[in-house]
């Protein structure tokens, strides 16, 4: 309990509003640069048959309890109010990207523990700017409903450094939809997926 305190008490005293709105001004460049990335190595298409992109993002809620400890007393967060359903926040638990590793060795580091906790209050909401979503075939949130097809990205959750990102995408088709995880590294200044990872798949029936 005295680990946790201590915990908390760093991340309250370490994140200041001047940090969370400098972040968020380059995080959302560096989203844009991403998600033209996703475009270039063709994971994202644009043709008729190809599936519809969300323009706007679902926002990833970052647990920093232990996943195997009793849930306690849910902590206040700062959302953006009357999220729609399917926007509404998933929950990653802070070990499972600070454990993930490529050939044995970790992709985050130790540093970025409360770096990752700061950004549940940070980058709360992106849309697609004009710029890219005139390259893609595009849904509004209000839409998706009616849809049959569609693809939802998550907001990256950010290194401490900007150089390494966690993504979600959400893949909604007729058969067999599914959901995977992007780890993402900024080489020379260009974005790379670095390893890809299944999180879930439906099942028929």
């Amino acid at each position: 309990m005295k680990k946790i305190t201590i915990f908390l008490i760093l991340i309250i005293t370490s994140c200041s509003k001047n940090d969370c709105s400098d972040n968020e001004k380059i995080r959302k460049i560096e989203t844009d640069k991403i998600v033209e990335t996703f475009i270039k190595q063709n994971r994202i298409e644009n043709s008729k048959n190809s599936y519809a992109v969300c323009n706007s993002f679902k926002k990833l809620k970052i647990s920093t309890e232990d996943i195997y400890a009793e849930p306690t007393k849910p902590s206040v967060v700062k959302l953006p109010p009357r999220l729609p359903i399917i926007l509404q926040n998933t929950e990653i638990y802070i070990q499972m990207l600070l454990n993930a590793n490529l050939k044995g060795e970790k992709i985050f580091s130790s540093r970025d523990s409360i770096n990752f906790a700061e950004q549940n209050n940070c980058f709360l909401t992106y849309t697609l700017p004009r710029k890219i979503s005139k390259k893609l075939k595009t849904i509004s949130v209000s839409k998706i409903d009616k849809a049959e097809e569609y693809i939802i990205l998550s907001i990256p959750i950010f290194s401490e450094d900007n150089k390494k990102a966690y993504m979600q995408v959400d893949c909604y088709r007729k058969e067999l939809p599914y959901g995977i995880s992007i780890f993402l590294e900024k080489k020379e200044n260009v974005w790379q997926v670095i390893h890809t990872k299944d999180i879930w798949v439906k099942c028929a029936g």
